[in-house]
């Protein structure tokens, strides 16, 4: 019987084997349903009262434009919303600030990705084991669907009447996904399926300082695809405040520099920063207490 150590190998080996075999597979399936990532939009839920200082404090920091801010009904059952996107050079946000109670499940999923067909969207989720957590409905200018994948990784797909028309980004943001380890596989086989995402790297001894854990290894996963960008944590769940909080990794030019304009505009670092492959990196809580980790190249 081979050595434990050699058993442990092989079975890491057979694992990222799948893996790679899932980013094939979906790569060789139908067309990209996805439209790009600027698209592809973190929902954050704040206070009405907090609103306007959180949007603000995302141009202050990132650089960009808001649009008009509208009171709509977004939901499939009653209720009414605050809601604006802020456009930046490093990813789209949609704000929302409810000013009626928020009806489930909304607020747990944790970002919308417009899709080009949005019956062909939801019937490649079914088919890749998405559960449709919310059917679909329509909204003021589409309509709209909430899904889950394995492992309760909860997001949007949505689509317009008419197109619209971002501009492209200077750099993708990362959706950051928490995930137990028994669950990678499933994800990264049925997402990637849905999303024709490819495995750009998987590391099951990434630096646990990644994960406030600076004495462990954990599994890093990182895909890419036409929505975006995807990085898999497989945690055992034993995190220390604020990881798992953020939902999205920024990337930016020069860390210190937006360290700062972020400071200025309200925020705090709840993380200081460190250097973790390739990358140095922060956590930052702005106003109304959306968390984001922050990153840039280690040389810089």
């Amino acid at each position: 019987m081979p050595p434990k150590r050699v058993c442990a190998a092989l079975a890491i080996l057979a694992i990222a084997a799948g893996l790679v075999l899932a980013s094939k597979a979906a790569r060789a399936g139908s067309p990209s349903i996805a439209v790009g990532p600027q698209y592809d939009t973190t929902h954050v839920y704040v206070l009405p009262e907090d609103f306007d200082r959180f949007s603000d404090a995302l141009v202050a920091t990132f650089g960009g434009t808001k649009s008009q801010a509208a009171v709509i009904n977004i939901t499939p059952t009653p209720s009414e919303t605050m809601w604006q996107a802020v456009f930046t050079p490093i990813g789209t946000f949609s704000v929302f600030g409810f000013k009626t109670p928020i009806p489930y499940p909304f607020g747990i999923e944790r970002t919308g990705y417009l899709v080009s067909d949005f019956d062909a969207a939801i019937d490649s989720a079914k088919a890749n084991h998405a559960d449709i957590v919310v059917a679909p409905f329509p909204d003021p200018i589409g309509r709209d669907a909430i899904i889950a994948w394995p492992g309760g990784v909860y997001m949007q797909l949505y689509w317009h009447r008419t197109p619209p028309n971002f501009a492209s980004l200077q750099t993708v943001p990362e959706n950051r996904v928490y995930i137990s380890p028994h669950r990678v596989v499933d994800f990264v086989r049925d997402f990637g399926s849905f999303a024709q995402a490819k495995v750009i790297s998987d590391d099951p001894n990434a630096s646990g300082v990644e994960i406030g854990r600076p004495n462990d290894v954990y599994r890093r996963v990182r895909m890419d695809s036409p929505f975006g960008k995807v990085t898999v944590l497989a945690t055992d769940g034993h995190l220390p405040y604020p990881y798992g909080r953020e939902v999205t990794g920024y990337d930016v030019d020069d860390l210190p520099y937006t360290i700062v304009k972020a400071k200025a505009a309200g925020a705090r670092v709840i993380t200081e920063p460190y250097r973790v492959a390739g990358r140095r990196a922060a956590m930052v809580q702005f106003p109304g207490g959306f968390i984001a980790e922050i990153h840039s190249n280690s040389d810089k």
